[in-house]
């Protein structure tokens, strides 16, 4: 993978390869959209602070049984305005992805965001394609970005399922389903705060057949085409854009019992040894390849291909020891009795950190619908070279996302700390 990026529930987004949720499945779901947010919230509102709160709750409205989803508040504005507004809801923190990315349903219409464009005036699009058969598509729109009391200003970020580009869909799909509403999604959009600058780098500014990036052919859209984009215009991590605190962020969530629970709340903490808060003391720091992967040593197998990830609800391994459910629950394992295993996460630097993790029975977790937070959640992923460290890897730690190229007291990213 040159870019390593993921989503949440089992999915996993392979722009240029997978990283992510896993090969899991997920609970049942409905299908309603979710309402639209209120518009014309300033930012001025929002405070001055480099922390933004996070929870793990139900999710966006009749959008099914969500479970460990990370999630926060994202205010977009036209670039420029502080008026021009709109706060969305229950936006999925996804630190294995880059940019935001956000469905068309939960956007009010009068905020009318600007279309990017490449050779006369055409459309630019982008896809996102996922390991389950799903994907994401859409065109880039900019837009200024607030979170917390921090901005990136004129963004180039996605806007997911816009009806108006649907018909060309099926170039991105490759025999999958489109990621449509938020009940697909379980979240309103997604912000990827992950390793890379942007979603595809100098790989997509080369390459005209990428994968990544489309127009069309003509003023009826009748086609589309594979285009070349520069960096500048790709799908950004805002993170990297802002004036301050924009070498990373730092992930705090407190530790949570193998029982689970209700609901949990957190903070996404901007910076890295910026300010006081975003301070590390102690831990492994562990640098990763350029393409954002660490190493597992889990049963005597070095798995090479490993992330750490907010946006996969699990913890994400091949086993061929412990049972997996079958069912609604199937992608997920089922073990008779709660398991403990060992594993080692190293780094490109080769510095290594053991880890102690547990295993539950997922069909038994599900029983109720009332548990959002659950620790030992866990999956198959399908790879037998990969390890997902998904959202249960964060309950009592303090997680470290270090960007590319950004400096900071820990190196240079791309890394992890914790």
């Amino acid at each position: 993978m040159s870019r390593a990026v993921a989503l949440a529930l089992a999915l996993v987004m392979t722009l240029v390869t997978a990283c992510g949720g896993g090969g899991g499945g997920s609970a049942p779901e409905v299908t309603s959209a979710a309402g639209l947010p209120t518009l014309n919230i300033p930012p001025s509102q929002l405070g001055a602070s480099n922390v933004l709160p996070v929870t793990v709750d139900a999710g966006p409205a009749n959008t099914g049984y969500n479970v460990n989803r990370l999630y926060t508040d994202v205010t977009i504005c036209q670039p420029g305005s502080s008026t021009q507004c709109q706060t969305i809801h229950h936006v999925l923190v996804d630190t294995g992805s880059t940019g935001l990315r956000l469905l068309s349903s939960a956007m009010a219409p009068a905020l009318n965001l600007n279309r990017q464009t490449v050779s006369a005036g055409l459309p630019l699009l982008n896809c996102a394609q996922f390991v389950d058969n799903t994907f994401a598509w859409g065109p880039v729109a900019t837009a200024d970005i607030w979170l917390a009391g921090k901005t990136a200003a004129n963004v180039p970020i996605q806007i997911i399922a816009d009806q108006a580009y649907n018909s060309q869909a099926a170039a991105c799909s490759v025999g999958g389903s489109a990621i449509t509403t938020a009940a697909v999604l379980g979240a309103n959009g997604i912000i990827g705060l992950g390793l890379f600058k942007e979603d595809c780098g100098s790989g997509c500014a080369a390459i005209t057949n990428n994968g990544f990036y489309y127009t069309c052919t003509d003023a009826t859209c009748a086609a589309i085409s594979g285009v070349k984009i520069s960096k500048d215009q790709q799908v950004k991590n805002p993170v990297a854009l802002f004036a301050t605190d924009n070498n990373g962020v730092l992930i705090d969530l407190p530790a949570v019992s193998a029982a689970g629970a209700s609901t949990l709340s957190g903070s996404l903490v901007f910076g890295i040894s910026t300010q006081s808060n975003n301070q590390f003391t102690s831990g492994a720091i562990l640098t990763t390849s350029a393409s954002g992967y660490i190493t597992t040593v889990l049963a005597g197998q070095s798995l090479s291909t490993s992330f750490i990830d907010t946006g996969s609800n699990g913890l994400y391994f091949d086993s061929s020891t412990i049972p997996r459910c079958t069912g609604s629950s199937a992608g997920f394992y089922c073990p008779t009795s709660l398991t403990t295993l060992s594993a080692t996460l190293r780094g490109a630097n080769t510095v290594a950190a053991p880890v102690s993790f547990s295993v539950d029975n997922a069909s038994a977790m599900f029983v109720g619908g009332t548990k959002t937070v659950l620790p030992t959640l866990a999956g198959n992923i399908g790879d037998s070279n990969t390890f997902d460290w998904g959202l249960p890897f964060f309950y009592g730690r303090r997680v470290f996302i270090g960007i590319e190229g950004q400096s900071s007291t820990l190196g240079t990213g791309p890394l992890y700390a914790f």
